[in-house]
């Protein structure tokens, strides 16, 4: 074969290699994915590529910048681009979108089948939440649960306080707490010989109320629950009822600060309980399990594989500045009177995930969304951590696997939106259990037992419309009973104008939700 045909035999070659190449990347499967971004994605981003190839198919991630998400994304969905793949920022408007007819019925059978990580993850470790992604019964949704907000909110004792007044042991009983509160108000626990102590400030209701099973009196969320088989808002329980007497009863005994009302906090970073800090008062619950960490509470692993001792946060550090010879500890919610036992717990319910309607005609194409999904979820720390952040090694180092300890390697460690650029938003949040040594601290004190969830984790539309009246109702009441301006029996009273205010439409509108997903 002379030159020139040799020539032309590898041109055609080439060609059809070329032409072969083509074709096969045709056939790969388009999936579009509008999730939480920092920045705008790369369209060649490398962790696109990466699952791309690994998945078969070509991802384009919806630029959509986070603070206008759902506006943005409305537009788009008006004009019929809907992407495959979304999240539910706002996982209130799950109903909405399903009445569009903008999303994919799932199945559990289809999940367990294609995301069999991530549908154990949920459905062990957050209990009830996969429900949550239903609309009539039907499922829509895959929730994203946080893994952390299982530690449920610290009960703090000044514990020099304690040993000074003869108390050997953190208050297991209401009765316990009671007896502890009147001896920090009454029996100059700071030696100063002054009447300058309480027992707790506004904070500290939540304990009260926890003995009653009840989180009744929160600034920003309504909490609900079952009560003689109806959803009913913890404000209205008949436990918040009972509990307002005890605190109407502490409160005139002088146990409570009576400064209560404007809060612990007095400025600067909101986790602070200055009355705390300054020795006002001896018992807290503000800010969450870490703000309240000492020095050398738990041991942290270093890049040379060293452990050290954790530092001592917000409140911990704030304390033993203040006066060096304080300490503090943890106690477990209070029994109360007819035996419940909780406290406060933050709603774990991020958002939803969810798959466009026109994918629902591509079977295939569902099932590799909810295959790509489930990885987030993998088994193994480094495959589900490096879908969001890049790969180990390059953009962040692992510095124990026992507690999944790792960080990001500069100068990725002061790049907070690169993850973004690379194409990490193929992940989810899933609620598997932390290991790492922070949380393992909050397991050993206990953190995770006796927390009050919410029985409904989304704001519903009547709930959102009345919602400024009713806690303003609330308010106004709670604060007069406790105060003694309004009697105990006052609570009855406040019910009806409760009701009357749209309560009960409320309360109408979370027993049908409640019930639509059964």
């Amino acid at each position: 074969m002379n030159r020139i045909m040799k020539g032309a035999a590898i041109i055609a070659i080439v060609a059809c290699l070329v032409s072969a190449a083509t074709a096969a990347d045709s056939k790969r499967m388009k999936i579009t994915v509008a999730n939480y971004q920092m920045e705008p994605t790369d369209p060649n981003g490398e962790m696109l590529k990466f699952y791309g190839d690994k998945f078969g198919c070509d991802f384009t991630v919806v630029n959509i910048n986070h603070d206008q998400y759902h506006e943005l994304l409305n537009i788009k969905l008006s004009a019929g681009e809907i992407p495959d793949l979304l999240y539910l920022r706002h996982a209130d408007t799950l109903g909405t979108y399903v009445k569009q007819g903008v999303l994919a019925k799932l199945s559990p059978e289809l999940i367990q089948k294609n995301a069999p990580d991530l549908w154990k993850a949920i459905t062990v470790n957050a209990k009830g939440y996969m429900e949550m992604g239903k609309v009539n019964g039907v499922q829509y949704a895959i929730p994203a649960v946080n893994p952390t907000n299982i530690f449920r909110l610290p009960l703090v004792y000044r514990t020099d306080w304690m040993k000074k007044l003869g108390v050997t042991k953190t208050p297991e009983t209401l009765a316990e707490f009671e007896s502890l509160m009147y001896k920090f108000a009454k029996n100059d626990p700071d030696g100063d010989g002054k009447a300058d102590t309480y027992g707790f400030s506004k904070d500290g209701l939540n304990a009260v109320f926890g003995a009653f099973g009840v989180v009744p009196f929160d600034a920003e969320t309504d909490y609900w629950m079952l009560e003689n088989g109806k959803v009913i808002n913890d404000t209205v329980s008949s436990g918040a009822k009972q509990a307002l007497a005890v605190l109407a009863k502490y409160y005139k005994d002088g146990i409570i600060d009576p400064e209560f009302i404007t809060g612990e906090n007095q400025g600067g970073y909101w986790a602070l309980s200055h009355a705390f800090i300054k020795g006002r008062i001896g018992y807290s619950s503000h800010g969450n399990y870490y703000h309240w960490q000492t020095a050398g509470a738990y041991q942290s692993p270093q890049e040379d594989g060293s452990m050290v001792p954790c530092p001592a946060f917000a409140n911990g550090q704030e304390l033993i500045a203040a006066t060096p010879t304080a300490t503090l500890g943890f106690g477990l919610p209070l029994k109360g009177p007819t035996g419940k036992q909780g406290m406060k717990q933050y709603n774990r319910l991020s958002n939803f995930f969810c798959i466009g309607k026109l994918a629902e005609s591509d079977p295939a194409k569902v099932a590799k969304i909810l295959q790509i999904l489930n990885v987030s979820a993998d088994p193994d720390f480094v495959t589900r951590n490096s879908i969001h952040y890049g790969p180990k090694d390059k953009y962040w180092k692992l510095l124990d696997a026992d507690t999944e300890s790792w960080l990001n390697i500069p100068p990725y460690d002061k790049d907070s939106g690169y993850w973004s650029r690379i194409g990490g938003e193929l992940w989810m949040e899933v609620p598997l259990p932390p290991k790492g040594p922070r949380e393992q601290w909050a397991y050993r004190n206990n953190m995770d037992k006796y927390g009050i969830e919410s029985l409904i984790q989304i704001g519903l539309p009547k709930a959102m419309k009345y919602k400024a009246e009713l806690m303003k109702i609330r308010d106004e009441a709670y604060l007069s009973i406790i105060t003694g301006d309004k009697p105990a029996s006052y609570f009855d009273e406040f019910v009806t104008k409760y009701m009357a205010a749209g309560g009960a439409e409320v309360q109408q509108e979370s027993n049908e939700y409640y019930a639509s997903l059964k």
